[in-house]
C-alpha cells in the first residue's frame, strides 16, 4: 500500500508511519520526517484559466510527430540526404564521431564545440565537380580563411567539404558548430581544440564573414589550418569579398550518373565499366533525363538515382514509375491540379476558380481525412479569399458543385480511396492521395505559384488551429510547418510566434508540431533551433511552454548540454510546476542519446537541489526508470540495466531516488515503480549487487529508513515478507 504523505509528517489516510520504541513500551511513535518540499513560492505562481492547476501527464512518445508526416510534406526532401552525413550513433551527429566540448554542462552554453566529419570519405566516393572547385582550391592554397557563398540546397556542404578534403586530407575535416548567442570569433579562444593541418567548415548566419575571416586567419594559419566558412549569398558581384567565392551547383545529369554507377557498383556487384555502360543506357531514355534536369536541388537528383538502382534492371515500366514519383512530376501535378478548367472557351467566373482551387488544397491539408473536413476548410479558405478580395459576405452556397466537379484531376484519387477504404472496411468518403507526398506538392503550388495568396492561407490556418478538434488543429500546424520551411520568418512572425505565446495550450502544442514540421524538411534546422532557443530565453512563459512541448517532440538541440540548459531555464518557470513537459523532454533526450545517459541523471542530480527544480527531477526520473530495454515481457529496466554495467553514478541515481520517494507529489508513483525495480533485483542475480548497494545509500538516511521499513512490507511483491539481502542491505545502517 502506497500513502502520500501531507507536510512530510503525517499519512493522508491517518495511518501512523512507525518510529522508535519510547521508554521501553512497546508503543510505536508518530515521527516528523523531513521530506523535500517544493517551493511555495513557486507554487504560487499565475496560471491563465486555460492552463489547469491539476497534474497534466504526457504519454510518452505521444507528442512525436509520425515519419509519415515528413514524407507526405516533403517528399524526396524528407527521404533523402545529399551528403549522407546523418544523425546516429554514440553522439547522434554523423556515424560514431569524435566530439570535442568546448561548454559547460549543465549551464546555458556560451561556448562552440566541433565535431568530425566523418562521412567526408564517402562523400568523396560520389561527389560530382562543381565550376566552384577550382578558384575555391586556388584561394585556400593561399589564405587560411575563406568563405563560400550560394543558394541553400545546392550542395553548398559537399562541396566545402571536398575542397577541405583536397587541401588536408578526407579524415581531417571537422564542422564547427556555434550556440544561437555566440559569434564566429569565439573561436579565437578556443584555439588550444584547433589541430594541426585540419579543415574546418562552419555555416555562417548573418554578414558576420569578412570580421570572422580577419580575426581568425592568424589562428588557423600557424595550424597549418584552414576555416571555410558557408554562408547564403545577399550580396551583389561587385560587392563580393576576394576571401568569398560564389557557389554553383552541380550539373544534375552529372550527378545522376555519378550517383548510379556508385550505387550499381555496390548493389549489383557491376564492375565499373558495366556500371557506365549501363548508366549510359538510362540516359538514353529522354523522359528520365527530362525529370532530371527538372529537378531543384541535388539530392532530388539522388533519390532518383537510388530509384533507379533498386529497381535495376529497369525497364520502360519501371522507369515511368520512378519518373512519375519524383519530386518533378509531383510538381507537375500540383501545377495541373490547380490550374483553371476553362471550357468552350468561355472565361469562367473567377470565384469558380477560386472555389475549386479551395477545395483541392483543403483536400491536400486534411489528406487521408474524412471528407467533411475538406468541405468545412475549403469554405473558411474561400471566406478568407473574400475578404482579402474586399467582396461582400456571400454566405456558404449549398447544393452548387459535386465534389468531383471540384476535384478536377483528383477526382481519380478520390474514386480510388473510397475503393480501397471500402475494400479493407472503414469510412468510405475520405481524402485520399494515391501519391501520399502530392500532399505538400499542393500546398507548394498553392504558396508560391499565385498571387496574393500568402496573407489568406496564413489566416485559414490561424482560424483552423483553434478548432476544438485535435485533427484539425493538427494538420494546420503540419501545414504551417512545410510553409515555415519555404519562408521561416514570415510564418513565424504571422503565425507561429502568435501560437505560442496562446493562453490555450492546445493552441501552444499546435505551435510546437508546426516548428517541428518545419525541421523535417532539412534546411531550416539551425532556423528551427534558434527559435526553440529564443521561445526558451524569452519573457513569456507561455513560449516557454512551447518550447518544452517542443523538447517533448523529441526535437534536441546539436549538443545534450545545450538541450539540457534549455530544459532548465525551462524547467524554472513556475507555470511548469503542473505540467510534464520537462519530464518528457528528458525522456526524449534519453532517447536520443543512449549512451550518455550518465550526463541526463547528473543533470537530475544536480536538478534535486533545487526547489524549483525538484519536482521536475523527480518527475523525469519515474519516466525514465519505467522504460525497459525493449517490448519483451519481464524485460530488464532500462536505467536498472546501466546501474549494474556502472554506466550510471549510483550517488547520482540515490539522490534522485531520494527525492522521488520522499516527495509528496511522486511518492505515490514512485514506490510501486521502486518495488518493481527490487522485484527485478530479487529475481536476477545481475542487479542485485548495484540494486542492494542503492538500497543501503538510500537507507542512510533515518527518515527515508523508516520509510523503506514501512512502505516496502506493504507492496505487493513483497506481502509474503522481504527477502534476507534486502532486509541487510537497510540493516547496514
Amino acid at each position: 500500500m502506497a500513502v502520500e504523505l501531507v507536510n512530510g509528517s503525517q499519512p493522508v489516510d491517518g495511518t501512523a508511519v512507525p518510529g522508535t520504541p519510547e521508554d521501553g513500551s512497546g508503543r510505536k511513535a508518530v515521527v516528523p520526517l523531513q521530506v523535500p518540499a517544493d517551493d511555495p513560492s513557486v507554487q504560487m505562481g499565475a496560471h491563465s484559466q486555460s492552463d489547469s492547476g491539476q497534474e497534466e501527464n504526457i504519454p510518452p512518445d505521444s507528442l512525436r510527430l509520425d515519419p509519415h508526416v515528413g514524407e507526405e510534406l516533403y517528399g524526396t526532401s524528407f527521404e533523402a540526404n545529399y551528403s549522407r552525413v546523418h544523425a546516429r550513433g554514440a553522439n547522434a551527429f554523423g556515424n560514431h564521431n569524435t566530439i570535442h566540448y568546448i561548454t559547460y554542462q549543465g549551464q546555458p552554453a556560451a561556448k562552440p564545440f566541433i565535431r568530425d566529419a566523418v562521412e567526408v570519405p564517402d562523400l568523396l566516393a560520389v561527389y560530382t565537380g562543381t565550376d566552384s572547385d577550382s578558384e575555391l582550391t586556388a584561394l585556400l592554397d593561399q589564405r587560411s580563411t575563406a568563405c563560400l557563398t550560394g543558394r541553400p540546397n545546392t550542395g553548398r556542404f559537399s562541396t566545402a567539404c571536398a575542397a577541405l578534403a583536397r587541401r588536408h586530407d578526407a579524415k581531417r575535416v571537422r564542422e564547427v558548430l556555434l550556440p544561437e548567442e555566440i559569434k564566429a570569433e569565439a573561436l579565437h579562444h578556443a584555439a588550444d581544440s584547433l589541430m594541426t593541418d585540419h579543415g574546418y567548415v562552419l555555416r555562417l548566419p548573418g554578414n558576420g564573414h569578412v570580421e570572422a575571416m580577419r580575426v581568425l586567419a592568424d589562428i588557423f594559419r600557424q595550424r597549418s589550418a584552414s576555416l571555410l566558412l558557408i554562408r547564403n549569398d545577399e550580396s551583389r558581384a561587385r560587392n563580393r569579398h576576394s576571401a568569398e567565392v560564389p557557389h554553383r551547383g552541380p550539373d544534375p545529369v552529372a550527378v545522376f550518373r555519378r550517383h548510379l554507377q556508385h550505387q550499381l557498383c555496390n548493389r549489383a556487384d557491376l564492375s565499373e565499366e558495366e556500371s557506365e555502360r549501363h548508366v549510359e543506357t538510362y540516359l538514353l531514355h529522354p523522359d528520365l533525363t527530362a525529370s532530371i534536369e527538372r529537378t531543384y536541388r541535388p539530392l532530388e537528383v539522388v533519390r532518383l538515382a537510388k530509384d533507379v538502382a533498386n529497381r535495376h534492371p529497369a525497364d520502360q515500366e519501371a522507369l515511368a514509375d520512378i519518373i512519375g514519383m519524383s519530386q518533378p512530376s509531383r510538381r507537375a501535378r500540383a501545377a495541373e491540379i490547380l490550374r483553371s478548367e476553362a471550357t468552350g472557351g468561355d472565361r469562367r467566373p473567377r470565384r469558380a476558380d477560386q472555389h475549386e482551387r479551395a477545395f483541392r488544397i483543403a483536400y491536400a491539408v486534411f489528406a487521408q481525412q474524412p471528407l467533411h473536413y475538406v468541405f468545412e476548410a475549403a469554405s473558411l479558405l474561400l471566406e478568407e479569399i473574400d475578404g482579402q478580395a474586399n467582396r461582400p459576405d456571400w454566405g456558404r452556397m449549398a447544393l452548387q458543385h459535386p465534389v468531383s466537379e471540384l476535384l478536377g484531376p483528383l477526382d481519380v484519387d478520390w474514386r480510388e480511396g473510397q475503393e480501397a477504404v471500402r475494400a479493407r472496411g472503414g469510412v468510405s468518403r475520405s481524402a485520399w492521395l494515391r501519391d501520399a507526398a502530392l500532399r505538400g506538392a499542393i500546398i507548394d503550388e498553392a504558396w508560391h505559384e499565385f498571387d496574393s495568396t500568402r496573407p489568406a492561407i496564413l489566416k485559414w490556418l490561424d482560424t483552423l488551429v483553434a478548432f476544438d478538434e485535435e485533427l484539425v488543429r493538427r494538420a494546420a500546424a503540419e501545414v504551417a510547418g512545410l510553409l515555415a520551411h519555404h519562408d521561416f520568418e514570415r510564418v513565424c512572425t504571422d503565425l507561429i510566434d502568435g501560437w505560442a505565446s496562446s493562453p490555450k495550450p492546445r493552441t501552444r502544442q499546435a505551435a510546437a508540431r508546426a516548428i517541428v514540421a518545419a525541421d523535417m524538411g532539412g534546411q531550416v534546422h539551425h532556423l528551427v533551433r534558434r527559435k526553440v532557443q529564443e521561445w526558451t530565453g524569452g519573457h513569456r512563459n507561455y513560449q516557454r511552454d512551447a518550447a518544452a512541448l517542443v523538447y517533448a517532440s523529441g526535437l534536441q538541440q546539436p549538443d545534450l548540454s545545450w538541450s539540457l540548459a534549455d530544459l532548465r531555464r525551462i524547467a524554472t518557470d513556475r507555470m511548469q510546476q503542473h505540467t510534464s513537459a520537462v519530464a518528457e523532454g528528458i525522456q526524449q533526450l534519453f532517447n536520443h542519446f543512449p549512451d550518455r545517459v550518465d550526463e541526463v541523471v547528473s543533470e537530475l542530480a544536480r536538478w534535486s537541489d533545487d526547489r524549483q527544480l525538484r519536482r521536475h527531477a523527480g518527475n523525469a526520473l519515474l519516466s525514465l526508470t519505467q522504460r525497459t530495454v525493449d517490448d519483451l515481457p519481464n524485460a530488464p529496466f532500462d536505467l536498472m540495466t546501466k546501474l549494474a554495467a556502472s554506466q550510471v553514478d549510483a550517488d547520482d541515481l540515490a539522490r534522485l531516488w531520494r527525492v522521488s520517494l520522499l516527495a509528496s507529489r511522486t511518492s505515490r508513483q514512485a514506490w510501486p515503480i521502486f518495488g518493481q525495480w527490487l522485484h527485478k533485483a530479487d529475481s536476477d542475480d545481475t542487479f542485485r549487487k548495484s540494486i542492494s548497494a542503492l538500497v543501503t545509500d538510500l537507507a542512510a538516511d533515518p527518515a527515508l529508513r523508516r520509510r523503506l521499513q514501512f512502505h516496502l512490507v506493504r507492496l505487493t511483491e513483497f506481502q509474503s515478507g522481504l527477502p534476507t539481502w534486502l532486509e541487510n542491505a537497510m540493516r547496514e545502517w
